[in-house]
């Protein structure tokens, strides 16, 4: 068993060093945020029942609504985040390492499927204490007892198992790693889902096989919700609405006093984790064949190491040489260089991200922008900035830089003016449209935002020589900010634009850059 609690510790540190964990557990803070039921421009978010129950009138409903909406989208992202875990230890060779010693298939994945059991338990985790805190910020002095506020989470201790058991299976069977698994798997939880909300009673099999816990929760919430009210609850809606002109208008309050389980609720909970395991046994056996059927090996064309080298070298010098005053475009190429140095390696689907943020900025409400849209799409440009300033002592590339004439000073001064021209490229439209309509304070208010976020990754990058500082306190300040926290809002609020805010983040923004170049200044004399 040390074997095993080894392999499973190492796979959870590995993968939580990655920044797709930190991605994850940002957009599980936004899905605590995103699934309390509220009203945004006519639209209800996460609406049970609208037509019966007033929605979101008391603090027990938020941790029902974020139970809910962790078992809609946390099995999709859990399935392709941990099912490459297997193919990527077979592409450095530790696969083979670990399961030809005395570990074997089995404890293998066993390991396996607890590292993933644990990081899915790690994103639950960050959804509740995110819950947590909403509850305190959105209805103070209003304490739920331990009970009611946890019961709503209690089926997701089977389901993200079973789903880690799931992707275990799919990466142990090689032909089901790739885009059959992918179609396999997603339009079995979609039929899951689809029965588990049209069923008015789910039966038991489909309980123990969903591994969305959609069908239990549904089934516990209405039975909870009938027990105090005499009305069920068969209707969810994420975004949607309900008019008042048929009639339809909630009436009835709701207070989720925790749900009320029976003995088929434990049952079927016993038996998600029996399968879960049943499936990692089931494994081993398909993973030990699958090894023996062929594999394509990909053969990249080796470069040259002097050559690499050379190369290496020649950019630096490109990049920080000193230039003839003469030469107007001095700062034109460093800067231009720092910027491709920021979006390098990035995907087409991060693009494709960024262009549906700012479009979205230029058709949607100003309030809509300022309070989801903008901390949004800085939150999506966080890889973009949080190299700032620790790039450079990350990769020892100082000591190359140093030996050119002012090279570290002008290297920090041209990444934060990269980094400004970022921001501000991500945020033009909307500046732009709030110039057309006269809202001359939200310009400002934006534009001190723009100089605050950049001068803020340098600040922690240049001083904690680490990008994670930049990531953990960025997050956490957008959902400050997401959930209404003045004083979080280095971008404004469009309900309450303040001059002084914009001022205040400005001038920190500002401090923060130069607290940043004045460090570089004794490498650079």
């Amino acid at each position: 068993m040390r074997a095993v609690f080894g392999q499973a510790r190492a796979d959870y540190i590995g993968k939580s060093r990655d920044f797709s964990f930190l991605a994850l557990m940002a957009l599980c803070l936004f899905g605590a945020f995103w699934f309390v039921p509220r009203e945004i421009d006519g639209f209800e978010i996460m609406a049970l029942q609208p037509d019966i129950f007033i929605q979101g009138g008391n603090p027990s409903w938020i941790p029902v609504t974020s139970a809910l909406g962790l078992a809609f989208f946390l099995p999709f992202i859990a399935f392709f985040y941990l099912r490459n875990t297997i193919a990527w230890d077979e592409e450095i060779g530790m696969s083979q390492l670990i399961t030809s010693s005395t570990v074997g298939n089995l404890r293998y994945l066993i390991g396996k499927f607890l590292a993933g059991t644990l990081l899915l338990f790690t994103f639950a985790v960050t959804v509740i204490i995110g819950s947590f805190f909403m509850a305190l910020w959105h209805f103070p002095g209003q304490l739920l007892s331990l009970y009611a506020f946890l019961s709503p989470y209690m089926f997701l201790l089977a389901s993200l198992p079973l789903c880690a058991a799931i992707a275990v299976l799919f990466g142990a069977v090689r032909f089901l790693r790739g885009v059959i698994g992918s179609i396999i798997y997603v339009m079995g939880v979609f039929v899951i889902m689809v029965y588990s909300m049209e069923l008015e009673n789910a039966g038991i099999f489909l309980r123990t096989v969903d591994v969305t816990a959609i069908s239990s929760l549904m089934e516990i919430i209405s039975r909870t919700a009938y027990e105090q009210t005499g009305y069920t609850i068969y209707n969810v809606m994420f975004i949607g609405g309900y008019g008042g002109d048929g009639g339809h208008q909630p009436t009835l309050p709701l207070v989720f006093e925790g749900l009320h389980f029976n003995s088929t609720d434990f049952i079927v909970f016993g038996t998600m984790l029996l399968i879960a395991l049943g499936i990692v046994f089931i494994s081993a056996p398909l993973y030990g064949l699958s090894k023996l059927l062929p594999k394509k090996i990909r053969v990249r064309k080796a470069k040259k190491a002097s050559n690499t080298e050379i190369s290496v070298t020649t950019r630096v010098k490109l990049s920080y040489s000193a230039v003839s005053p003469s030469q107007k475009n001095m700062w034109a190429r460093g800067v231009f260089t720092e910027m491709k140095l920021m979006l390098k390696g990035k995907p087409l689907i991060w693009f494709l991200g960024c262009l549906a943020g700012i479009t979205l900025t230029i058709f949607l409400e100003m309030n809509m922008v300022f309070s989801l849209v903008l901390p949004l799409l800085m939150l999506w440009l966080v890889n973009v900035f949080s190299p700032l300033g620790n790039r450079e002592h990350n990769h020892d590339m100082l000591k190359v830089i140093a030996t050119i004439n002012g090279g570290t000073l002008k290297q920090v001064v041209y990444s934060l003016v990269a980094g400004l021209l970022i921001a501000l490229t991500a945020v033009l439209p909307f500046v732009l449209r709030m110039v057309l309509a006269g809202q001359f304070i939200g310009v400002f208010v934006v534009l001190a935002g723009v100089v605050f976020l950049p001068s803020f990754a340098l600040f922690l990058g240049e001083f904690t020589k680490t990008n994670r500082a930049f990531e953990v306190l960025f997050i956490l300040l957008t959902y400050a900010a997401m959930n209404g926290v003045p004083v979080a809002m280095y971008m404004g609020c469009y309900e309450a634009l303040s001059v002084v805010q914009g001022v205040a983040y400005l001038l920190v923004g500002a401090s923060f850059g130069v607290a940043a170049i004045l460090k570089r200044l004794p490498t650079a004399l």
